[in-house]
């Protein structure tokens, strides 16, 4: 693998696959402002990777024992500054969130333990999340006075609805992997506690596929709740129209038709 490092977020690149690792396992993955600016770093050279084409899919991971215990308490209480500090942060993984989000190439993100507070957040921003045996999810926030960030607020009601959003929000109930798959927060459960092995397998069969299929799919679904259904049609129907009619999606029909396997450029 070709490594690109940060001090505390780690880039790796093989066989068409960007490994985006959060790298602070000591303070479990907690984010100070280096680490947010690391990890910004990093989502935008992913996010090059794969409009050039050089990576197909990413698999966002985690060392040590827990995915993050999101923001570092610590970190914003070394100064009088307090406010400007978190704002900071989180501008910085907010920018990471939009980053991934919207970067073309389907991200898989490998939940192994504790995501809390801002790890919720950062782990709902992959297109599929793949859970080991010991994740749990905790937002945590109102436990310390605050409020959620990076997204939580936002996906929380898209994905489970107001109930269930207020219940985790206001209470800081932990879930666990297969309470966390049954309300539709991860995709799938794994018996594995090698999370990050499972997710590259994943990625690797998606790396295979039509990265202008994948992309569109992505964006369409991403956009899908901002729009009205007649809007949303139309951008169904021009995007199928223009993707039947490219390289990819003639060898995608003509291999269906021949029984063949395709072959994606």
């Amino acid at each position: 693998m070709n490594e690109s490092e940060h001090s505390l977020v780690r880039v790796e690149i093989a066989s068409s696959l960007a490994v985006l690792t959060l790298a602070r396992p000591r303070k479990f993955n907690a984010f100070d402002l280096a680490m947010a600016r690391d990890l910004l770093d990093a989502v935008r050279q992913v996010d090059h990777l794969a409009r050039s084409g050089a990576a197909r899919a990413i698999v966002f991971a985690a060392e040590g024992k827990v995915f993050s215990v999101g923001g570092d308490l610590g970190y914003f209480t070394e100064g009088d500054d307090r406010g400007e500090r978190m704002r900071e942060v989180a501008t910085a993984l907010h920018h990471a969130v939009d980053i991934l989000t919207t970067t073309p190439a389907p991200v898989v993100t490998a939940l192994h333990g504790v995501a809390a507070g801002a790890g919720v957040g950062l782990a709902l921003a992959g297109d599929i999340i793949l859970a080991g045996p010991q994740a749990q999810l905790r937002l945590a926030y109102t436990a310390a006075g605050l409020s959620p960030d990076c997204g939580a607020s936002w996906a929380l009601i898209r994905i489970i609805g107001s109930a269930r959003a207020m219940d985790l929000a206001l209470t800081n109930r932990a879930l666990d992997a297969a309470e966390a798959e049954k309300w539709g927060l991860v995709s799938r459960l794994t018996d594995s506690d090698d999370v990050t092995s499972e997710a590259l397998t994943i990625a690797q069969q998606l790396a295979t596929g039509s990265v202008d299929a994948l992309a569109t799919t992505k964006a369409l679904l991403r956009s899908s709740l901002a729009h009205t259904l007649p809007v949303h049609l139309d951008s169904e129907a021009d995007a199928i129209s223009r993707l039947v009619d490219s390289p990819n999606g003639r060898e995608g029909v003509d291999a269906f038709l021949a029984k063949r396997t395709p072959t994606f450029g």
